[in-house]
């Protein structure tokens, strides 16, 4: 369906996990799709690994991000990219295996099975989604958080926290990149009220969430609390 596919990876401090999910995602042998590693000044080595799996492959591009470092920095700079490079589809997804490639040609096969949509979301809160490796405060948490989401920006996503997300070039020039704040986790959920106060549509395919099985989660009170007053601030804004 695309006759180009950017697949962005933000990264920092995973190096455990980097050049197994790359391996595992080429495996896939998806047409036209190359890998943007966007490494967030990583001091664990991953920019090196990076650095090495770019050399042996083609497909693998590299972006080492200056200061300041932030989750939602590093995905608009890999969209940026995608916009300006003239890619006519961009994947997001996280580098630490909770979101599986397996799941990558559901995600673009969504947009044959649902024509005319312009962003596919891996969904765990529809029929089929799970999650699993959570305690139960995380279930807790996330069944809030975007509960949250949804009734604070008006989304109309059933996962609108998901960050398995794949967006065709409409929508990466109809999303105002440069102007997005968020420099956290909360850039998933003011990317996807841009793009619903576009007038694009979307559709969700399940997936399976898989906690870390290696590496830290970079989940913290601290974290949560931020995302809560990004949430505020995009409401009010």
């Amino acid at each position: 369906m695309f006759g180009s596919i950017l697949l962005i990876l933000p990264t920092y401090n995973e190096r455990e996990n980097l050049a197994s999910l790359v391996e595992e995602i080429l495996a896939l042998k998806i047409p036209g799709l190359e890998i943007l590693i966007v490494d967030d000044q990583s001091p664990d080595g991953t920019g090196e690994i990076a650095e090495s799996l770019s050399r042996d492959r083609p497909e693998v591009l590299v972006i080492h991000r200056k200061p300041p470092r932030g989750r939602g920095l590093a995905g608009i700079e890999g969209f940026v990219l995608a916009r300006d490079q003239g890619y006519e589809a961009a994947v997001e997804m996280d580098a630490d295996f909770s979101h599986p490639p397996r799941y990558l040609p559901n995600l673009l096969g969504l947009f044959k099975e649902v024509p005319g949509i312009d962003l596919a979301i891996g969904s765990r809160y529809i029929p089929g989604g799970k999650i699993e490796g959570w305690p139960r405060w995380r279930h807790w948490n996330s069944a809030v958080a975007n509960w949250v989401a949804r009734r604070a920006l008006g989304l109309k996503a059933r996962d609108c926290t998901s960050g398995y997300r794949c967006f065709t070039r409409r929508a990466l020039l109809a999303i105002p990149w440069e102007s997005l704040s968020a420099t956290g986790p909360a850039i998933v959920e003011e990317v996807l009220m841009h793009f619903e106060r576009a007038g694009l549509s979307h559709s969700e395919t399940p997936i399976t969430f898989v906690e870390r099985q290696r590496g830290t989660s970079k989940v913290t009170p601290m974290t949560i609390l931020r995302w809560l007053r990004e949430l505020g601030r995009f409401r009010r804004g």
